[in-house]
Parts: structure tokens; sequence; C-alpha cells
């Protein structure tokens, strides 16, 4: 502990009123104001710091999808951000993450007015949508993608280009270990060259 010699008080080590022994690099005891760290952890900075940690520790195994859905480096970043924004429920320190207000990929393109999901034989889903375009950046021949999210086990599947969006439906396989969880599913278009994406939509929880 560093100690300050003053021949008015004796020797001071350690905090005392607003003052506090320190010593400086060079070996020197000083008396310096004390000053109240500026993080005090208050309700406020704990609630969001706990919600933080717990978004970006779920998220975190989903990082190569996100790179993917988002197409850039950070894009788990911007998964975090957006879930932060709009889909954490609970209260601190329980807080957990509404997959279906989660944003997994954005951009300029139509979503679809209406899209659907539905196991069929085997370990094949059937998606179906609304193949409507406003949008002038939009096309018929806007790629259509899917991805699944397997909570139990933190694994993601990304699907692209299985399909062009005026064929309003496709058919995939899925893992047949997957029989019997819950699995939480998105659709997103891509235009043709890649370049320009859709916000994702979320389908629906299937029981797989």
């Amino acid at each position: 502990m560093a100690k300050f010699n003053s021949t008015t008080f004796g020797t001071i080590s350690g905090r005392h009123g607003s003052a506090v022994a320190a010593t400086t690099k060079d070996g020197q005891s000083i008396l310096r104001v004390y000053r109240a760290p500026a993080n005090p952890k208050t309700e406020k900075q704990m609630n969001q710091r706990t919600k933080f940690g717990s978004v970006n520790k779920e998220l975190s195994n989903y990082q190569t999808l996100f790179k993917s859905t988002f197409k850039n480096s950070n894009g788990r970043s911007q998964a975090v951000s957006l879930a932060l924004a709009n889909a954490v429920i609970g209260e601190y320190p329980n807080f957990a993450i509404d997959y279906s207000k989660m944003q997994i990929s954005s951009g300029r393109l139509d979503i679809t007015a209406l899209v659907s999901i539905a196991k069929t034989t085997g370990s094949n889903v059937k998606i179906d949508w609304d193949n409507t375009v406003d949008g002038s950046d939009s096309s018929n021949e806007d790629n259509v993608n899917f991805v699944f999210i397997n909570t139990h086990s933190n694994v993601a599947i990304l699907r692209e280009n299985q399909a062009i969006r005026s064929a309003s439906s496709a058919t995939l396989e899925l893992p047949a270990v997957w029989e019997g969880v819950e699995l939480h599913c998105w659709i997103y278009f891509t235009a043709p060259d890649g370049t320009v994406s859709s916000n994702s939509q979320y389908i629906d929880l299937l029981s797989f």
C-alpha cells in the first residue's frame, strides 16, 4: 500500500477523506484527490450490461450464419444490435430472445405478404410464399433463401438459392437427427447477382 509522509499529518496510507495516498511510475509517494469510480454499477447499467451479455453470448453460436445473411464480417454485431432493439424478453437478470422477432438479414428487396411451412414426408419440409412483387428493386427472378435454427443444439442451417421468387414453393430436406425438436424458420430474398437482400421474415416455430 502506498504511504505519504507529511510533516503536518504524519504518515498517511490508503484513503483519507477526499485524499488517497498513491505512488507514481517513478516511485514518488503523493496525495491525490479521491474520485469515485466512473462506473458505479447502477441498476440501469447492470440491466443493460446483463441484457447485452445474454444476447451476445447466445447469438455467438451463429456467428458464421450472420456473416452470410448480412453479407459482412460484422454480421453478428448487426444481429445483436437488432435483437437488443426488438427481440429481448424477460426481466433483469433473466433475459431471453424472442426468435420470432429476430432479424437475420437486411435490405431493400420486397419480403412476401404470406409464407407458411409444413413437414411433409421423412425429414422434408415444404415452404410456400406469395410471389407478388411491388418494389422496383425486386424481381420474379430473386433467389429465395431459408434459415433454420435449432436452439436445443445451437445449430443453424442456411439454405441459399433454393428457388426463385416466382416459384412460390420449395421443398427442402433437413437433418433427420432434428426430428422431434422445434425449429425457428426464416425466409429472405436476394437479387440474382447476390448484391442486395430483403429483410428476413420469420415463418414459424416448426415442430419437426
